[in-house]
């Protein structure tokens, strides 16, 4: 599921942008970053059970940070709660 997700978005952003701060591997470390990105399942995979069937819009293309902050700590930070601290760290720092 993760290679269709990211095959899928390649093909609309060739940088991979995270979906919560926009950082691109490939804009930052060039080639070598082309194509990497981390996959993020938006549902705890602890709470999947045998029957759940993971579809694409249950993946989330986040960069290494955004990913490790998102599982900081419990009870883990939604998308929507990081993407407000990101702007909100972003006002502050202009």
């Amino acid at each position: 599921m993760v290679k269709f997700v990211k095959e899928a978005r390649f093909k609309t952003d060739l940088k991979l942008c995270c979906d919560v701060c926009g950082f691109s591997f490939v804009e930052k470390y060039g080639e070598v970053g082309l194509g990497y990105i981390e996959a993020h399942h938006t549902y705890p995979i602890s709470e999947l059970t045998e029957e759940t069937q993971t579809r694409p819009e249950d993946m989330a293309l986040v960069c290494s940070n955004c990913h490790r902050m998102l599982h900081r700590r419990r009870p883990w930070l939604d998308m929507e709660a990081l993407k407000g601290l990101v702007k909100m760290k972003n006002l502050y720092q202009k």
